[in-house]
């Protein structure tokens, strides 16, 4: 895909003919604009037009010389970001007409602006929602990693050999928090796209890593635009709240940032781990009150306030012990649907959607009875109420981590029976026939399988099924002692039950 050429060609021709030599008649400007590389986007802004007035009052017909040579030195600038000192500059100045420029330029002002304008550094990341190469579908914002890396690319471009695969060495290697790779194919050719794939991306098995194949052979989702897709490879990083944390990036500048960020997370983990560990034990009413300790600091610069609860609000929710999950709710509740002005809007909903889904069957209440399916497709209550406890294991097939954690629990099975405890293992699925064989290989035979292939039970508006496995532990009276828990932490409940 063939770049659209700005430099030079805007410059040109926003200047009148008789003035096209302004670099060597204004030589000072672009010093000038050298001077302001290193300050943060709002004070460029002001000072390119405070400059751009002063230069009119001596001569207003000078205005739109300066005034492009800004716009196009920071089209073209190597920092980050300048892209919206550009666009500002076309804003101000010229596609208002406050200024004029060549007729023929207009097009190309607009379409740079307009390609450029949504995908901004720190403006919330545009919604995708794309097919992936096995033919299933995606939102790229629904996924909940605390990055997100976006590659658009070509199969015949050049730039995206050279560059994918030193991403799939970068990707093979990466140490740091979860990272989902979304890679992006711009072409038509599904079967050029997948060889592709499999020669370039073939052979990343990393923990950290998510690799996701994407694409949208017809260009439905506008994505051209949304994400400045105008050549390829174009390559943005996507921070945990759904902002875009880096934009124009290649394979060395997004491995920086990637370290930079991960540095930073893991002081604030370290922090965080120094803080909650100084209780003994750690209860929910010491949870709360670091974090209005943390937001009441931080509050007066907004800045820091969001990247300092954002960061304890992913270090509370992976947390493993029931108080920071709690934490991770009262936060969330607190400081971030409460303050809708700060947060990017989808994060914000995904934010109260969680939250919504987490105040189903709280903990110190009676769960809720699910009607459901058993092996020979009989309709049972899910919660017997003959047992003085009952564990339920929400799961998939096909979920690696529901693997581990009902291999840890087929480890709890004597300690278990040994308190009288009834264990539910409901299949939230649709393989009828896998889960079948699934039943007929486990042991031991007194667990209860479910499933819900009629569709009827309404489980996942009544459970906080977001996400499996999910584990409750219940009562003789079905009053719910623990939840979203795991095993480990189910067996250091045993003994004190």
């Amino acid at each position: 895909m063939k770049r659209l050429l700005l430099t030079g060609l805007l410059l040109l021709g926003l200047l009148p003919a008789h003035a096209q030599d302004t670099l060597e008649v204004y030589p000072g400007v672009m010093a000038w604009l050298q001077t302001l590389m290193e300050e943060p986007v709002p004070a460029i802004n002001a000072k390119v037009d405070q400059f751009i007035n002063q230069v009119g009052r001596q001569s207003p017909d000078k205005q739109s010389k300066v005034a492009g040579i800004a716009f196009d030195f920071f089209t073209s600038s190597p920092v980050m970001g300048h892209e919206a000192v550009a666009i500002h500059i076309a804003d101000t100045w010229f596609l208002n007409h406050r200024l004029e420029m060549a007729p023929e330029l207009y097009p190309i002002v607009h379409t740079y602006v307009e390609f450029n304008r949504s995908s901004l550094i720190g403006a919330p990341a545009p919604e995708l929602g794309m097919e992936d190469i096995h033919g299933g579908w995606t939102s790229v914002l629904d996924i909940t990693t605390p990055y997100k890396v976006l590659f658009f690319y070509d199969t015949e471009c050049s730039t995206c050999r050279r560059e994918a695969p030193l991403l799939a060495d970068l990707l093979r290697s990466y140490e740091g928090e979860p990272l989902t790779f979304i890679a992006i194919y711009t072409q038509q050719d599904h079967e050029a796209w997948e060889a592709y794939v499999a020669e370039t991306f073939s052979g990343i098995d990393n923990p950290a890593v998510t690799l996701i194949h994407l694409w949208d052979p017809e260009a439905r989702t506008g994505y051209h635009k949304k994400y400045a897709v105008l050549s390829t490879p174009q390559l943005f990083l996507v921070d945990g709240c759904n902002s875009i944390a880096g934009r124009s990036l290649d394979a060395a500048a997004l491995a920086r940032l990637l370290e930079l960020g991960n540095i930073e997370s893991l002081q604030y983990r370290q922090l965080f781990d120094r803080v909650f560990n100084s209780f003994k034990p750690l209860t929910i009413d010491h949870v709360e009150g670091v974090i209005d300790a943390l937001a009441e600091k931080t509050l007066e610069d907004e800045a820091l306030f969001k990247a300092s609860l954002l960061h304890l609000f992913n270090y509370l929710r992976s947390g493993e012990d029931f108080a920071r999950q709690q934490g991770a709710l009262y936060l969330a509740e607190k400081y971030i649907a409460a303050e809708p002005g700060i947060w990017p809007e989808s994060f914000l909903e995904r934010t109260i959607h969680a939250l919504s889904q987490a105040r189903l069957n709280p903990v110190g209440e009676r769960a809720t009875q699910l009607k459901l399916q058993d092996k020979k497709g009989r309709q049972v209550d899910m919660l017997s109420g003959r047992h003085y406890y009952t564990v339920i294991f929400f799961h998939l097939l096909d979920c690696k981590q529901c693997q581990k954690e009902l291999a840890a629990l087929n480890g709890l099975r004597s300690q278990l029976w040994s308190i009288d405890a009834e264990v539910v293992l409901v299949y939230v699925g649709e393989q009828q026939e896998a889960w079948r064989k699934f039943v007929r290989k486990q042991w031991p035979s007194r667990w209860k399988y479910y499933n819900d292939f009629q569709g009827t039970s309404g489980m996942r508006k009544l459970y906080d099924l977001e996400y499996v496995p999910h584990l409750y532990l219940l009562d003789e009276n079905g009053v719910i002692i623990a939840k979203d828990i795991q095993v480990s932490e189910l067996a250091a409940l045993i003994p004190l039950l």
